[in-house]
């Protein structure tokens, strides 16, 4: 599991032919995960054997025999300890105790034969099942208790996925196994100040009281003190100077913080949360000392190691080496803190309980990301483990109705709590939107009417706050639920929101709901979303489908303009060549003498690009067969960066009433190198769009050409790896191939140079384009509209912030100068502080 990426794709295999070997970072240039993707969350080990040895009657036949029966016993007895370790402590029964103490038998006594098949087990169990993190810790400790040897090489294991989890920055299991190791303490399997040098090892870069605030620091103190809640107890037992000592480094680095982000509100998802509310540190420093004033006693899981006090008063205790933090890891790296949104008020005395419970249940969602069928069923057994008081379940409720979610802790709450927060986690998600779409629809599908209900709600209260919302968080929301309501018959109570209709048309919440409901058009049809809406909502839509805006019709041309669309027409209907069409426009426009050479070019082009457009209207793969068969002469009229701006505005006025077609062509435009990425830009930010930056689609189109660019560029930067790899292994006759290989790396270096230069260009105009209409009167229509393009700066300059960077200098000299406005540069300071 890695806290690095958003758009983190997987590890890709080798290199060869056109893609060359990938780098191990996204677009964006943070590393990739390279966890397998739907697997299952641990690894259950198969029953093998077969038929094919058993009862075998040839030479060797009962040898055979007698080998397939004790292989398929082994293995039988390797399942059942799997599984053995994987269900103990679901739930917390009184019979917990004894269970624990009983496998912790059977483990012991079968340790020496199946080493490799325990070990593993609980090493995925420890990762993957992070709620029952007491429940295992326990086991260890009892496993140290009856064979210190067996203890010894437990926790041997899991440190040495400590280390390998720090040095490739898997910052969740990185989290999950300190608390492991915290709780180890409380077990007597570790001591107390060996525990502690792990700690100081984390808070090695931030001791010093004038150490900076930097990405790497807040990443090592929220894991640090996410671990203290679950140490607190036994460090204060046995050595509360060291612990005092390193709440007072926490504290002040905390502190730090929070000075450094005074008014910093580039990742705040609620614009008007409290000071402390969107500073993820500051709160969990206020938690840690709730907890601290109540004797670091935790009621919100169940705590096993209590019953066995008598037990570990006995144990060997174990000295581990000393942990090393990572050295080349680029800040982007770091996993950020971000906040547990509190989209349903709760009791502020429930506040520890509910941080934990929340903590517990954002474990989870992460370490089960590879597969969110398994992902949905732990998530709703988390509270198994949890007393009867600490929270409401509606699921085994009698009366679910009747629980209240603001008069106590609800877990289905808490759930749909954490998965929105993730969703709407700045500067970025820690996965695709998707993610959290799909395992909502799980969770729904497992409790189909009190998830929906639960839901409902999240979105109605944050709905309720939209015109706080960042820009970019509206957005995801609206992708969420557009999917999500077309998974289940596109049933929604629209009639809550008829008051959006009344609204003025940039409104957040009218935009909105206006957006869902277009993101709806696309998953299914327009009459199907008319039906489902009140008559009261049915201006929010169109009164047509979706079609084209041809320009080119009878009724709407002169005569010898129809003469030649008639042609052209004709031609691409009956499959006529590129040069047949170059040569009919020819014709027909040299023969009006009344204009000039370029005056023809411009018609000429629009008339072949409309017609083009015309041709592949009918679905996407028409589309781009068309462009694809014309691409030779749309690159003829498009050999200017002019030109290609007209190409692309051509394209949006026949897409005026189909966004999703007009984003979908100028992506294959562009793919085809018809318009550049820098056309993209100028079209998005073309005077003519002022009034309208509240439009989702045109902001989708940037995202979508700006990553492609980014990608473009990883992919090449893969390439020269893959050739200087190449040209340093060549043969032993250098005169043979070392020209070609040398060759080679040159060719794929420039293309990459190109690329980068295209890349900063890419970046540079659309950030001056945004300082230049938010420092102008004329670009932006009102203050809905300015708070739009507003939302819409922060987001690009959060998700590019790597790219940005790596062009500050250029910035800074012709952007952020006197001529832009004061609210730009402060959060173009605000962007610099997250690339610290």
């Amino acid at each position: 599991m890695d806290f690095s990426g958003r758009l983190g794709g997987r590890r890709g295999g080798g290199s060869g032919g056109g893609g060359g070997g990938r780098r191990d970072v996204d677009e964006f240039g943070r590393e990739r995960r390279d966890r397998p993707h739907n697997r299952k969350p641990y690894e259950r080990p198969g029953r093998g054997g077969g038929r094919g040895g058993g009862h075998g009657m040839g030479r060797g036949g009962m040898a055979s025999g007698h080998v397939g029966g004790h292989l398929d016993e082994a293995k039988d007895i390797e399942s059942r300890l799997s599984s053995l370790i994987i269900k103990v402590g679901d739930k917390n029964t009184p019979t917990l105790q004894n269970n624990l103490d009983a496998l912790s038998v059977v483990l012991e006594k079968d340790f020496t034969k199946h080493e490799i098949t325990v070990l593993r087990t609980f090493r995925q169990c420890v990762l993957e099942l992070p709620w029952k993190v007491t429940v295992y810790s326990t086991l260890a400790g009892l496993l140290n208790v009856k064979n210190s040897e067996t203890g010894e090489k437990v926790i041997t294991l899991m440190h040495a996925v400590l280390r390998e989890s720090l040095e490739k920055g898997r910052w969740g299991s990185v989290k999950v196994l300190m608390r492991f190791f915290a709780l180890l303490v409380g077990t007597n399997t570790i001591s107390a100040h060996t525990f502690l040098a792990m700690i100081q090892v984390l808070l090695g870069p931030v001791v010093d009281a004038a150490s900076p605030v930097t990405a790497s620091g807040n990443c090592y103190v929220f894991i640090v003190m996410s671990t203290l809640l679950w140490a607190g107890r036994s460090l204060k037992e046995y050595a509360p100077a060291e612990l005092d000592q390193v709440l007072t480094i926490v504290s002040n680095y905390v502190e730090r913080h929070s000075q450094a982000n005074e008014g910093v509100t580039i990742t705040t998802v609620f614009h008007d949360a409290p000071p402390k509310g969107s500073n993820v540190l500051a709160y969990l420093l206020d938690i840690l000392r709730t907890v601290a004033a109540n004797e670091w006693k935790i009621d919100a899981i169940s705590a096993p190691h209590e019953m066995f006090a008598a037990e570990f008063a006995q144990a060997k205790k174990h000295e581990l080496p000393l942990l090393e933090l990572p050295s080349s890891l680029a800040p982007g790296a770091f996993y950020t803190p971000s906040e547990f949104l509190q989209l349903v008020p709760s009791p502020a005395e429930h506040a520890v309980r509910k941080y934990i419970m929340q903590d517990f249940i954002a474990d989870t969602l992460t370490q089960l990301e590879g597969n969110r069928k398994d992902c949905a069923k732990h998530l709703m057994l988390i509270h198994g483990l949890c007393g009867e008081d600490v929270c409401s379940v509606m699921t085994t409720a009698q009366h679910p109705e009747d629980v209240d979610p603001e008069g106590t802790l609800v877990f289905e709450y808490m759930v749909a709590e954490v998965l929105f927060s993730f969703l709407m986690q700045l500067p970025e998600g820690l996965y695709r939107e998707m993610y959290y779409t799909s395992l909502a629809i799980e969770l729904r599908k497992a409790e189909p009417q009190i998830l929906a209900t639960v839901f409902e709600t999240m979105v109605e209260n944050i709905i309720a706050r939209v015109q706080v919302i960042d820009v970019e968080c509206i957005n995801r929301l609206s992708n969420w639920l557009a999917v999500y309501i077309s998974n289940f018959g596109f049933q929604w109570d629209w009639s809550k929101w008829e008051g959006a209709v009344e609204e003025p048309a940039e409104s957040p919440r009218r935009c909105f709901v206006q957006e869902t409901l277009l993101k709806l058009m696309r998953l299914s049809y327009l009459d199907r979303i008319k039906a489902m809406l009140p008559d009261s909502c049915a201006s929010l839509i169109p009164d047509k489908a979706p079609s084209h805006n041809f320009k080119f019709t009878v009724q709407a041309m002169d005569e010898r303009t129809r003469d030649v669309s008639v042609a052209i027409g004709r031609c691409l209907k009956n499959k006529g060549s590129v040069d047949q069409a170059l040569e009919l426009l020819q014709q027909h426009y040299s023969q009006w003498t009344d204009i000039d050479d370029n005056e023809r070019q411009v018609l000429a082009r629009e008339m072949l690009v409309e017609h083009v457009l015309l041709l592949g209207s009918k679905t996407f793969s028409h589309m781009l067969n068309a462009i694809e068969k014309f691409m030779p002469a749309l690159q003829k009229f498009g050999e200017f960066a002019e030109a290609k701006l007209a190409i692309a505005k051509v394209t949006e006025d026949f897409w005026l009433r189909n966004p999703q077609f007009f984003a979908i062509t100028i992506d294959k435009l562009v793919n085809y190198r018809v318009i550049d990425p820098a056309t993209v830009v100028e079209l998005i930010f073309d005077d003519s769009h002022v009034g309208q930056w509240s439009h989702f689609h045109y902001w989708e189109i940037l995202r979508n050409t700006v990553n492609k660019v980014n990608m473009r560029v990883v992919q090449l930067q893969g390439r020269v790896e893959a050739a200087i790899t190449a040209a340093n292994s060549m043969s032993d006759d250098p005169a043979e191939d070392g020209a070609d290989k040398a060759e080679s790396v040159e060719s794929v270096e420039a293309t990459l140079a190109q690329m980068l230069q295209e890349q900063r260009e890419v970046v540079v105009a659309t950030t001056r384009h945004f300082v230049r209409l938010l420092s102008s009167h004329q670009g932006t229509k009102g203050d809905l509209d300015r708070a739009w393009l507003m939302g819409r700066f922060k987001e690009f300059l959060r998700t590019y912030r790597v790219q940005i960077m790596g062009n500050l200098d250029t910035l800074e000299s012709l952007v952020f100068n006197e001529a832009s406005t004061e609210d730009t540069r402060l959060v173009f300071a605000s962007m610099r502080s997250l690339s610290a």
